[in-house]
């Protein structure tokens, strides 16, 4: 009987220990607001949980699974909470109480919620009914009226139809260790023999009983010596090494699984001290292998992280001085323009800056955000936008550049191509789109970037009357020349015509795949035999 209540208890005993493995993955995963993912979804997948829950540091409860909670009860009185409130502890499981909302009882399982300056900020909790730990406690295969139940250490009795309530005298020796077998008579009156075994670092024991069996009868020993004593020798060299198997493998077998089950969830600093302790040779052996195999994935893990981590730190620091070299190059065509006095020359030095603008822009955006590989649109081309405002005194020729921005993320191999499309776009409408005379009637240029489920387009439009002196311009100058070059670059297709109301546009049509701008629709086809 005490393996039974043993392998029962193991099985109980893994829902609570899972406890902290999960709340750790929860808290990784909203950090920064921990009610801003839905809970319910979460709780449905682990079904043993009645409920989960956050409460802040004065035990109110910001939001939880269950329905009717919030806003009508506190925590501020359980005992788990006062204990993380008043130390350091980051975890704490409770013993059984009687929720009033799910009417049932539950034992908590809280973990510490911390203020970026290391003040109790509140918990996450769990909620774990006492019916799945006795669920987890059932066990097909055992004879008639035989029960299995659990037991807490003010002896409170779940799941039983014998007892409510174990005597202090019993409890007071099973605390001290002094429990095992013992025989009870129940409150309807029949002598049981129980076994108890601890789980859950003694806050609750597994209590398996049965009726005890009644005095073989004096005139059957002969029938019982001629027919029954062989069967029931046999009967019990089955039963032991069936229990040999499972006390020495198979029990060792599930106990490790269980270990492993908790190395796949990242908790790999859990040390399989049982099978040290208790286990054959061979399964300590096996326990040892497993754990010098999680030692060696939480070294090459924390190797991997200080490598990432330290490539972006060096590749920020690169955009970092990239921008700095360009900006340094920008102020030198400056004072090389101020000394020059070609018109000509003049504007081909501006065209130059504002080019190089707009290449500074993008890795001032990539070292500034935690992403190095891609760029934020809508911030990135509004402070382009912005940039060439002020770069081409558009405000003084009574200019508006305006910006309709949609939000997405591109690769910074997108985003340059781009910007400089931008950039020549914008500046080729402000000199050429609005001739002399026309500025002081009011112009507007509209850069917008609109994203839909197949593609994306960047359309720079006017409403100037200079439309065919910007197409010549277009045309001929380097500026046509590049902003076809910069269509190829990021797989799309360029655009360019007369508006219907007056002015010109200019667009790049790009494909979408699979929520990814810039990306090629189909993968290049090679022809077959070459």
């Amino acid at each position: 009987m005490r393996l039974v209540a043993q392998e029962a208890a193991g099985r109980a005993e893994y829902i609570l220990e899972s406890a902290p493995a999960l709340l750790n993955l929860i808290s990784a995963a909203s950090a920064n607001d921990p009610c801003a993912n839905p809970l319910t979804p979460l709780v449905e997948s682990l079904p043993e949980l009645a409920t989960l829950g956050v409460v802040d540091a004065n035990g109110a409860v910001l939001c939880t699974t269950q329905e009717g909670a919030q806003g009508a009860t506190t925590a501020s009185t359980r005992p788990w909470f006062q204990e993380l409130r008043s130390s350091q502890t980051d975890f704490v499981q409770s013993t059984a109480y009687y929720g009033p909302i799910t009417r049932q009882w539950i034992i908590a399982s809280a973990m510490r919620r911390t203020n970026p300056d290391g003040s109790f900020a509140g918990a996450y909790v769990f909620g774990v009914p006492v019916n799945s730990l006795i669920r987890q406690l059932a066990r097909t295969g055992l004879p008639n009226d035989t029960e299995v139940a659990l037991l807490d250490t003010t002896g409170q009795v779940f799941g039983s139809k014998h007892w409510a309530m174990v005597e202090e005298p019993l409890m007071t020796k099973m605390r001290a260790g002094d429990g095992g077998f013992m025989e009870l008579r129940s409150a309807g009156g029949q002598d049981r023999e129980l076994v108890t075994v601890p789980l859950a670092g003694n806050e609750f024991y597994a209590l398996l009983s049965a009726p005890k069996p009644p005095p073989i009868a004096l005139e059957n020993v002969s029938a019982f010596g001629n027919f029954a004593l062989p069967l029931l020798a046999w009967l019990l060299a089955l039963v032991t090494a069936w229990l040999a198997t499972d006390r020495l493998v198979l029990r060792w077998l599930d106990y490790l699984n269980r270990i492993a089950g908790l190395y796949a969830s990242g908790k790999l600093s859990v040390q399989p001290l049982r099978a040290r302790r208790q286990a054959p040779g061979e399964i300590n052996v096996l326990a040892d292998t497993m754990e010098e195999m999680a030692v060696r994935v939480r070294d090459r893990t924390h190797s991997l992280e200080s490598a990432l981590i330290a490539r972006d730190a060096a590749m920020k620091e690169i955009h970092h001085r990239v921008k700095n070299n360009l900006q340094i190059i920008n102020s030198l065509l400056s004072l090389q323009s101020r000394k020059v006095k070609d018109p000509v020359a003049i504007a081909v030095l501006d065209d130059a800056r504002s080019r190089i603008n707009a290449l500074s822009l993008i890795h001032r955006s990539l070292y500034e955000h935690n992403d190095i590989r891609s760029v934020d649109v809508k911030s990135f081309l509004s402070e382009l936008v912005s940039q060439l405002d002020g770069a081409l005194g558009a405000e003084d020729q009574r200019i508006r550049i305006e910006s309709s921005i949609d939000v997405d993320t591109i690769d910074a191999d997108v985003a340059v191509p781009l910007a400089l499309f931008t950039a020549e776009a914008v500046t080729n409408a402000v000199k050429h789109a609005f001739p002399e005379g026309r500025g002081v009637l009011g112009g507007r240029v509209l850069v917008s970037y609109k994203v839909d489920e197949a593609e994306t387009l960047l359309t720079v439009e006017d409403d100037g009357i200079g439309g065919a002196e910007a197409e010549a311009a277009a045309a001929v100058g380097i500026g046509g020349t590049l902003m076809s070059a910069f269509a190829k670059q990021v797989h799309g297709k360029l655009e360019e015509s007369k508006l219907p109301t007056g002015g010109r546009f200019l667009r790049i049509r790009m494909p979408r795949t699979n929520g990814v701008t810039g990306a090629y629709p189909h993968a290049p086809q090679t022809a077959s035999g070459k």
